[in-house]
Order: C-alpha cells, then sequence, then structure tokens
C-alpha cells in the first residue's frame, strides 16, 4: 500500500504542471509561476527542511551539514554552465527560452532529493497505519502542486521528450522513496537521509535567491508576483501544518 501511496503523490506534480499547461497567456503564468515558487520555497526552507536539517545535524555533526549544504549550492552553480542563462534584469517573458529552462532543471534535481526522503516516510508511515499515511502524503503533495507549476512552466516549449524527462523526474521520485524503504526496511541510514536534507536545502537555496527573487525584483506585474508568493507561501504553510500533525 506504501508504494501505491507513493506513487500517487505524483499526481500532485501533474496537477500544477496542467494548472501551469492549460493557462492562454504563456507569460502571465511563468511569472506567475516563478512567484509561487519563490513564497512555496521559501516557506518550505524555513517552516520544513531548515529544522529537520538542525535534527540531523546532530547525526552528522553541524560542520558536515553546512558542507553538504555548500555542495547542493555548489551542483546548481556548476549546471550554469551547461545550461543557458539570461540577464537578471530582463523580465521571464523575454528568456523563456533560456533562464525559465534552467529554473525548471534546478528545480527538478532539489524536487526529487526532497521528494524521494517525503516517500520514504510515507511509505514507512503506511506500515504501520495507511490512514495517517494518506494524511502526511496529502501534506507532502500540496508542497508539490506549486513546484509543479514551476517545473512545467520551463519545459512547455521544449520537445515532448524533455518535457515527460522532467515532469516524469519530479511525479515520480516519492515512488522511488517508497521503492528504497520496500527494498531497504529500516536499515537506511540516519545520516544519509540527514546528509540529503542539507544538500536539499543548499539546493533551494541557489533556486531561490539566485533564480527566482531576481525574476521578482525585475517582474513588470508587482502585483501578479505578490500575489503568486502568497499563494504558493501559504499552500505549503498548509502542507507543512497538515504533515506536522501525523509526523
Amino acid at each position: 500500500m506504501g508504494l501505491l501511496i507513493t506513487f500517487l503523490l505524483g499526481i500532485f506534480v501533474l496537477i500544477g504542471a496542467a494548472i501551469a499547461g492549460f493557462a492562454k497567456n504563456e507569460s502571465r503564468v511563468r511569472e506567475l509561476s516563478v512567484a509561487v515558487a519563490a513564497g512555496a520555497i521559501a516557506v518550505l526552507l524555513v517552516g520544513d527542511l531548515l529544522p529537520e536539517a538542525i535534527e540531523g545535524a546532530e547525526t552528522i555533526g553541524v560542520g558536515f551539514s553546512i558542507l553538504a549544504a555548500a555542495i547542493g549550492f555548489g551542483i546548481l552553480v556548476l549546471l550554469d554552465r551547461f545550461l543557458p542563462e539570461a540577464p537578471a534584469n530582463e523580465s521571464i517573458e523575454e528568456h523563456s527560452h533560456g533562464s525559465a529552462f534552467h529554473v525548471s532543471v534546478s528545480t527538478t534535481i532539489a524536487l526529487a532529493l526532497h521528494n524521494i526522503i517525503e516517500g520514504m516516510s510515507v511509505a514507512s508511515l503506511a506500515a504501520q497505519s495507511v490512514s495517517t499515511a494518506l494524511l502526511l502524503a496529502f501534506g507532502v503533495g500540496i508542497h508539490n502542486i506549486p513546484m509543479g507549476m514551476i517545473v512545467f512552466a520551463g519545459v512547455r516549449d521544449r520537445n515532448m521528450g524533455k518535457r515527460v524527462a522532467i515532469l516524469g523526474t519530479a511525479a515520480l521520485s516519492t515512488l522511488v522513496g517508497g521503492v528504497i524503504v520496500t527494498a531497504l526496511g529500516s536499515n537506511v541510514n540516519g545520516a544519509v537521509i540527514a546528509f540529503v536534507l542539507a544538500l536539499t536545502i543548499g539546493l533551494l537555496a541557489y533556486i531561490l535567491v539566485i533564480e527566482l527573487i531576481p525574476h521578482l525584483i525585475h517582474t513588470e506585474h508587482p502585483k501578479l508576483a505578490i500575489l503568486g508568493v502568497v499563494v504558493g507561501a501559504v499552500v505549503v504553510a498548509l502542507g507543512v501544518f497538515v504533515a506536522g500533525m501525523v509526523e
């Protein structure tokens, strides 16, 4: 049952992608997606990942946690060499074929790592109580709706193969976590989880500070950006609250 739940969690990513995909005004959707993702990532970092990473630091040490976060940040710095990026003072409409794709790929990498851990939690809980696991899954899934929006916004103009690969990676990552728990049971090393958490924080911090915030600063639609940030923050805050009820 745990594997089924983690598989179905991918639907939330696809819901976010559908919201971005069916909207008619492509440029507005991209700007809204960036704003929603910024609010979502900020709350996810402060309200969920940082507290968990602080606990994890007791296992691997503060220095190693900081190193893991720096590695995550550095991974995306290196990725800049392989993916095109537009100047920060351009609006997202002006470089929809460059930086938007970069943000999409970067977000997918961070989201996949985060969701693998969440999938492990959901699958582990499902072995004890399916109803409780479903509640946790709902909280985790809510996180993924705004992420699905930003992931799809950057690949909507790409070929079908790239869209399927990137959306598939994001949507199936929780299932990977479920498979790991099913295969290894209770033998998953807590230090590995703590390292991946810190790594994910570095990835998301890069996306928020280097990719998303510059777009928001130079947006041509500030009211839309503010609305998007608030929506993203509220949606993820709700997800964190629901997930926290059962953890």
